[in-house]
């Protein structure tokens, strides 16, 4: 009878172990979750950061590309003569280097605004991550 009670004793403690380490796993998922959100979040914020950074950036660039096309549209034609061909080959020689001003300030603005958009496909990506991970979270804990 002695044996049959310490068995049934030490079964029922077992089981209670076993119930209390389940908890505790869901408790650890739980964190694990939260602590990925939290992660996250901290990389979309980075992101956004980055992202206002190169708006301002992009936004200096359109500036530069709007006064150089400005400047090239400025000295766009003079009569070229020739009976004074130095004049003219430097005039060609100056209007060339005003175009390649130009094109190197466009080329500037598109790669400022492809990088903007390559960020906001990223914060969108993270955006639709951390709402299927909030859902997890909140799923977790109720």
């Amino acid at each position: 009878m002695k044996k049959l009670f310490l068995a049934s004793l030490m079964m029922l403690s077992l089981s209670t172990a076993c119930s209390s380490l389940t908890q505790g796993d869901t408790k650890m998922e739980s964190m694990k979750q939260q602590q990925k959100v939290l992660k996250l979040n901290t990389q979309l914020n980075k992101l956004k950061i980055e992202h206002q950074k190169a708006v301002d950036e992009t936004a200096q660039l359109q500036q530069k590309a709007a006064e150089a096309n400005a400047a090239a549209n400025a000295s766009s034609y003079t009569s070229y003569s020739t009976s004074d061909a130095s004049a003219t080959a430097k005039a060609a020689k100056e209007r060339a280097k005003t175009l390649n001003k130009v094109k190197k300030a466009n080329n500037k603005l598109a790669a400022s605004q492809k990088k903007i958009q390559k960020l906001e496909k990223k914060i969108n990506e993270l955006n639709a991550k951390l709402a299927k991970l909030t859902q997890k979270v909140k799923f977790v804990n109720q």
